[in-house]
């Protein structure tokens, strides 16, 4: 075997061992809090995660994952079915997941044990898609999590609904574990 052939497939093969991909472990889940009636409060969870995240050498590269829209649940079952089903809110019979694909992930850095990460990347809920930038951190191998505003009216969310009825912003924190 060449010289320069021998070479390439060393280099080549560091570079499998040192790219690793995770998949999105049951316990993952995104919660939110939303205003409600100008006094009220709704908060929620969202379950059913799917998805993976590369990482090379220890640090996060590349993470798409879904949430199962059908899953959403707040405690009250009327409202639960109102947001699943109805076309102005999650409408899962045409759109049943809410995804996120990172475009970009930026190390930001490491501290007291904490590594940041910051992605631009888009979301896409009822079908419809923006871009986002999220910050992500990682305290313990494995688990990723980030908190971040979901503005409803970019979305089409609640279309018709006042900010007194439902506010705007939909505050929302995801949960990750990989395994």
């Amino acid at each position: 075997m060449n010289r320069t052939l021998f070479t390439l497939l060393i280099l080549a093969s560091s570079f499998a061992l040192s790219a690793q991909s995770f998949t999105f472990s049951s316990p993952s889940k995104a919660s939110f809090s939303v205003g409600n009636m100008g006094f009220n409060t709704v908060e929620g969870t969202v379950g059913g995660a799917s998805g993976t995240a590369t990482y090379e050498d220890g640090i996060l590269t590349a993470i798409q994952g879904c949430m199962d829209a059908t899953t959403i649940a707040t405690g009250n079952e009327t409202r639960d079915a109102h947001l699943r089903d109805k076309e102005e809110f999650f409408n899962t019979a045409e759109s049943p997941t809410i995804c996120f694909t990172a475009d970009k992930v930026i190390f930001v850095g490491k501290n007291s044990g904490i590594t940041t990460y910051k992605l631009e990347g888009t979301l896409t809920l009822r079908g419809e898609s923006n871009p986002v930038v999220l910050t992500v951190t990682e305290e313990e191998k494995g688990s990723l999590v980030s908190t971040f505003t979901v503005e409803r009216k970019r979305w089409g969310l609640g279309q018709g609904y006042p900010k007194f009825m439902i506010a705007n912003d939909i505050e929302v924190l995801v949960d990750i574990h990989l395994e």
